[in-house]
């Protein structure tokens, strides 16, 4: 029996690169774009790539917590059992944006998304003592946390530094995860893909220079492609190993170590926010 698969974000980069290997590899992969419309041309391409695979598109708007919701709803209508759930949707904003539901935007789809749908899904993925893996990056170096104003509504608005926050909310939240959900059998990690040439940097591109990761000059000597940004991700999916650990954070297939802001005390503090902002 083949193992299932939801990645979010598979429309482009990384996620589109993990959907297509692992359709070869005989997953079912539940493909997630923000739409049918920009999804329905990727599920072409991809069923192109991979003949065989079994390929499902599902949607929604992931900066908008019921949209999470009902991304959660559409897996569970086509399975009973998910052996994987990998939260890799992601962005970087030029300033400061406020989602549907009020919340600083890049916090909303980097963070409470995933936050939210690891939680809606979890009951599928412990039928299979199965895997969350949440896509992060060593930008979490930059980040840090004001938890009494743990969404920047008044601190000044620094697209990288807002961004470095979010990707260290994603390594707290897994360690957090990993306490809750050990005894039932699921692993949580994270990892960092690496500085990948996608689209995705071309959002943070404008009126403020202070957002992007790196010049464009440095982008064909120092970027890797989707395929290797997806590598360790893909790994973290299937390879048993993968299983002897859990709630860390990797890089090249390996685990690494982060800033000494990712405690226990601190995971269990966005945790507790993070349950208060979406009930």
């Amino acid at each position: 029996m083949s193992k299932t698969i939801l990645i979010t974000g598979a429309s482009t980069g990384i996620g589109k690169a993990g959907a297509l290997e692992l359709g070869r590899r005989g997953w079912k992969v539940f493909v997630h774009a923000r739409s049918e419309a920009r999804g329905k041309p990727v599920l072409d391409e991809l069923k192109q790539g991979a003949p065989n695979a079994d390929f499902a598109l599902v949607t929604g708007d992931v900066s908008s917590m019921a949209e999470v919701k009902s991304l959660a709803e559409q897996v569970k209508a086509q399975t009973k059992t998910l052996d994987v759930l990998w939260n890799n949707a992601g962005l970087m904003l030029n300033e400061r944006q406020v989602s549907v539901d009020g919340w600083e935007m890049t916090m909303a789809i980097n963070h409470l998304a995933p936050f939210v749908l690891t939680r809606e899904l979890l009951p599928l993925i412990e039928q299979t003592q199965g895997r969350v893996i949440t896509t992060s990056s060593g930008a979490h170096m930059f980040g840090s946390f004001n938890w009494d104003d743990w969404m920047d509504e008044k601190s000044n608005y620094s697209s990288f530094r807002i961004y470095g926050k979010t990707k260290l909310a994603n390594i707290l939240f897994t360690r957090e995860l990993a306490h809750r959900v050990s005894g039932k059998g699921i692993t949580a990690h994270c990892y960092h893909p690496g500085f990948v040439r996608t689209d995705f940097g071309k959002q943070t591109r404008g009126k403020q220079s202070q957002g992007s990761f790196y010049p464009r000059w440095m982008e064909t000597l120092f970027t890797i492609d989707s395929e290797a940004g997806a590598d360790t991700g893909v790994f973290l999916a299937e390879d048993p190993s993968a299983k002897n650990s859990n709630g860390k954070y990797w890089i090249k297939r390996k685990v690494r170590g982060t800033k000494s802001f990712d405690n226990d005390r601190n995971a269990a503090k966005l945790w507790e926010l993070s349950e208060k902002a979406v009930n």
